[in-house]
């Protein structure tokens, strides 16, 4: 068959019949024709070998070429789905016509495209500004990955969201190649890599891709079945510090409990927003449990730390790690500041994860942070010690009896609500009681230290009391000195009675 471009197809579509264009396939010429009647039902397409009532199915002639030619002309088209060439025939005019379509918001390619063809596709990448959703399932080659880096690299497209690259066994170089063609997708919410054999060296690009956004939209990364290592998460940790990754999927990887360790600075900064982390299939022991629980202590985002107890090679020793996690009763203190905020720990329902955290885990996912700490508080420490409030002294009791008052809301659901209640208000008079106990020595105290500061109240009163008489004094004698000035100066003593006696005479006459 010789060559056709899109201008061909443009020049004959107006007159040609669509059952004289396609194969023997029924439903070919009804695909045909509601893409060319731009019918709004049809917004869902596959090609594929099954010829299934809904798929268009590649047979001989110009099938491909025709097929490209009406989706690039269609308006309403929003998913392609590309799971077979047949056999291949006018692939080129096909690529082409998808090149011209500005609908499509989700491309899935699950057949081997060629490294020239997808260089080729580069115009749809670049012209379409609806394309949210980028899938490929298929064998990728260190060829093939270029092309697909060249024509990313080169569109930029700015409407994509999410991109999987699905076992297609992508393998190092050929990710580290499409990672650099990615810093030009910032606003990338989603990265899924399963199943690529992939290991340090991608793990090294990704983390310098994440560090080039900056702020990065980036939710869900998903790097299950791959060959990442300890040095592999390390890198991988060292990238994801500023950004705000939702889900975190590391399942069936070469990770141990050292490797974990490197989460921990990751997990304690305050721009940490991880709120599911998958390890499933990885033996990373009680040293990996420890790593994750002491990274988890203080960290407020994650709920659900996924694995399976069976595989993840956990004895009494990690258990026992994770359970100080949830709930650490050595002090009223130390309970508070336990991890009240994450709800799972080991796989869906927890069947394997021991009855202790599953309870303490449970009342985070019912109850919230501030209901969980007052319940735990509450079980671990039947005899609440009032002394270390005292140097609030009369200020705290209020405050308890109010912390009382909230606990009466967070009863367990499971148990005898009246046998809750007897228990909590015996416990709230026992914690008065103690209070009450502790006022004469606070009582004592306190009056001696108000006795002192009035005392010293007092005496700094009077100082300034006589500070300011002194000063008094001082203007007196200056006043009465200008006085005898103006009379001529002080006189002697033996003038002074005369003095006195004229001024009598002179009131006389």
């Amino acid at each position: 068959m010789e060559g056709r471009d899109f201008d061909y197809y443009e020049a004959r579509a107006r007159d040609v019949k669509l059952d004289d264009i396609t194969s023997s396939c029924e439903g070919n010429a009804t695909i045909l024709q509601q893409l060319r009647d731009q019918d709004t039902y049809l917004k869902i397409l596959t090609i594929s070998d099954d010829a299934d009532d809904d798929n268009f199915v590649v047979g001989e002639g110009d099938d491909l070429g025709w097929l490209g030619y009406f989706i690039g002309k269609s308006k309403y088209l929003q998913d392609l789905c590309i799971d077979s060439w047949g056999e291949g025939e006018n692939i080129e005019a096909f690529i082409e016509g998808i090149n011209h379509n500005r609908s499509i918001d989700s491309l899935h390619i699950g057949t081997d495209l060629g490294d020239v063809n997808f260089r080729s596709m580069s115009p749809f990448f670049r012209n379409n500004n609806r394309l949210a959703e980028l899938e490929l399932n298929f064998e990728v080659g260190l060829e093939c990955a270029q092309s697909i880096a060249h024509a990313l690299g080169e569109s930029s497209c700015q409407s994509l969201k999410h991109v999987t690259i699905e076992d297609s066994n992508l393998s190092d170089g050929g990710f580290a190649v499409i990672a650099t063609a990615l810093r030009s997708y910032p606003q990338l919410e989603e990265l899924h890599l399963e199943g690529n054999n992939i290991g340090l060296t991608s793990c090294i690009a990704l983390a310098d891709m994440l560090r080039g956004w900056g702020a990065s939209n980036l939710k869900t990364l998903a790097f299950s079945s791959n060959e990442i290592d300890d040095q592999g998460l390390q890198a991988l940790a060292a990238g994801m510090t500023n950004t705000s990754l939702k889900t975190l999927y590391l399942s069936n990887n070469l990770i141990t409990g050292a490797g974990l360790r490197s989460l921990s600075d990751y997990f304690q900064s305050e721009s940490c927003c991880l709120k599911t982390l998958n390890l499933y299939g990885i033996n990373f022991g009680d040293e990996g449990a420890m790593a994750l629980a002491g990274a988890l202590m203080g960290n407020k985002s994650l709920k659900s730390l996924n694995l399976n107890p069976d595989e993840s090679g956990i004895t009494d020793v990690g258990w026992a790690a994770f359970s100080k996690l949830v709930c650490d009763p050595s002090s009223i203190n130390s309970t508070y500041h336990s991890n009240h905020n994450i709800e799972t720990i080991g796989e869906k329902g927890m069947y394997g994860t021991p009855p202790d955290i599953r309870e303490y885990l449970y009342l985070n996912e019912r109850l919230g942070w501030r209901r969980a700490a007052i319940h735990k508080i509450l079980k671990s420490h039947p005899d609440l010690d009032m002394e270390p409030f005292f140097q609030w002294k009369l200020k705290l009791l209020p405050v308890v009896a109010n912390w009382f008052r909230s606990a009466r809301s967070c009863l367990f659901p499971d148990r005898p609500r009246s046998t809750q209640r007897q228990s909590l208000q015996n416990r709230e008079l026992s914690a008065l009681y103690k209070f009450i106990r502790g006022m004469p020595s606070l009582t004592v105290i306190s009056y001696w230290q108000q006795f002192v500061m009035n005392a010293q109240a007092e005496r700094r009163r009077i100082d300034d009391e006589r500070r300011r008489l002194e000063d008094e004094r001082r203007r007196l004698y200056y006043d009465e000195e200008a006085a005898w000035e103006r009379l001529g100066g002080r006189p002697r003593r033996e003038g002074s009675s005369n003095l006195v006696s004229g001024t009598k005479r002179r009131r006389h006459v």
